[in-house]
């Protein structure tokens, strides 16, 4: 069946977010005085920012209370990295485009704030294609829990047989696998391997014929 729909998520699908990330926490935290290492950087880019700071200010018995104050902070800055320097991965605009062409509905599915997508897609010209945006602030329980793409389908008024999702690492895949959605992992720069399990692996977005092809048109 040709699906209905495609369900992309952001962070390492459409866009290559990591850097900034990164940079936002660093300025952030060298505010307040501390200069951490590149890999701690990398690991905060990678987790819940909440998660990540609160632990920090309790290795370094700094009040929690003062969490949310650098919380937006950080948000602040990575929203302006983002629009300065949207890096969409190569095939993304294209797939889009050839997408609509077909007339498949597209939504974003992320644990990421709706802000840090619309920031991209507004400096990327794909503001306009995506019918529907789940963010992290609209769901109580994130990825891997099947939330985020069962409200998805519910704004979509779409079964979950009648979708595909794009995914790029285990949580994802299994989010959008607990959901019932078909699936097609992206490497971009990662290999295959096991977190891909029975979905289907494609090395890159690109060229949009062939990804057509796997997402079932």
């Amino acid at each position: 069946m040709t699906p209905k729909a495609v369900l992309f998520d952001f962070d390492g699908v459409i866009a290559d977010t990591e850097n900034h990330h990164i940079a936002a926490w660093q300025r952030t935290l060298a505010a307040m005085g501390w200069l951490i290492a590149d890999e701690l950087a990398v690991r905060a880019a990678e987790v819940d920012d909440r998660a990540f700071l609160t632990e920090l200010f309790t290795t370094r018995d700094v009040p929690v209370d003062r969490v949310d104050d650098w919380l937006a902070r950080k948000q602040t800055l990575t929203v302006e990295l983002l629009r300065y320097s949207p890096r969409v991965y190569p095939g993304v605009v294209e797939l889009v485009e050839a997408l609509r062409g077909r007339k498949a509905r597209l939504a974003v599915v992320t644990g990421t704030w709706r802000e840090n997508v619309q920031a991209v897609l507004d400096a990327s010209g794909l503001a306009g294609a995506f019918d529907v945006i789940v963010g992290k602030e609209d769901v109580t329980a994130q990825k891997p829990d099947p939330a985020p793409y069962l409200l998805a389908l519910k704004k979509l008024r779409l079964a979950p047989r009648s979708v595909v999702a794009i995914e790029d690492s285990p949580t994802g895949l299994a989010s959008a696998g607990a959901a019932g959605i078909r699936r097609i992992a992206v490497g971009h720069r990662r290999p295959s391997g096991d977190w891909v399990e029975d979905a289907t692996f494609v090395e890159s977005l690109e060229p949009a014929a062939e990804l057509l092809e796997r997402l079932g048109f």
